[in-house]
């Protein structure tokens, strides 16, 4: 569903034209609930990683390792999913640190850390690794990451033609939501038929993308332990 059906959709829904539920308040609530779907698919997602297919390139960052040993997360992350350091012999898996469970001291963390079993702390936008680099590697801190959808412009809307960078299946979603707001705004008789679907909308959703890889099985069994 492009921008253009996404807006015609509301029309549709609401009875109203953009001379009345005006194309400046329908972007808002389009972008709004094309945040709040990206946020349940997040929630709801298996190993199948969700990623905005509007995107030209992979949620994956890559820097110059200095031996500052601090480096800026990338603006648009949300959640960090894995982080690997190369202190020259070949990138390794951090492990994620926080100081008030270990109950350790930065000092005492710096003397039980090494290149080999590399740490990192987070402080609000900034990663600080243990042990600090020595040496500058090129590529040397590489993030996997879930970063921010790409939300719609102005001009996108006049163009018509972007779609969601989701499953074709949940375009609706967004339509259904900014719909919700206009018959909020103007007092609609259908507030309550819109909230409906938006919330069946969710729950299926949350289904499909909590179970998308197939591929993956599980396998129960009983175990009966020998205590003799």
């Amino acid at each position: 569903m492009t921008i253009s059906q996404i807006g015609a959709r509301i029309s549709f829904l609401t009875g109203l034209g953009t001379d009345i539920y005006l194309p400046e308040d329908r972007l808002i609530s389009i972008n709004k609930y094309y945040d709040q779907l990206h946020s349940i698919i997040l929630e709801s997602q298996d190993e199948w990683d969700f990623d905005d297919s509007n995107a030209a390139d992979l949620p994956i960052a890559k820097t110059t390792l200095t031996t500052a040993g601090t480096y800026s997360l990338p603006p648009t992350i949300y959640r960090l999913n894995k982080l690997e350091v190369n202190y020259g012999s070949g990138l390794i898996k951090a492990n994620p640190l926080d100081l008030n469970e270990t109950n350790l001291s930065e000092s005492e963390v710096l003397s039980i850390v090494s290149v080999e079993e590399p740490r990192y702390r987070i402080f609000g936008q900034t990663i600080k690794l243990y042990p600090t680099p020595t040496a500058e590697v090129v590529e040397g801190l590489q993030l996997y990451f879930d970063r921010e959808v790409a939300e719609f412009t102005s001009a996108e809307v006049t163009t018509g033609t972007k779609n969601p960078g989701l499953d074709r299946l949940w375009h609706d979603y967004i339509a259904i939501g900014a719909s919700l707001d206009g018959a909020i705004k103007f007092d609609l008789k259908n507030q309550n038929s819109l909230t409906n679907k938006l919330a069946d909308m969710e729950t299926r959703i949350r289904k499909y993308y909590g179970d998308k890889n197939v591929d993956r099985k599980y396998k129960i069994s009983n175990i009966i332990e020998d205590y003799s």
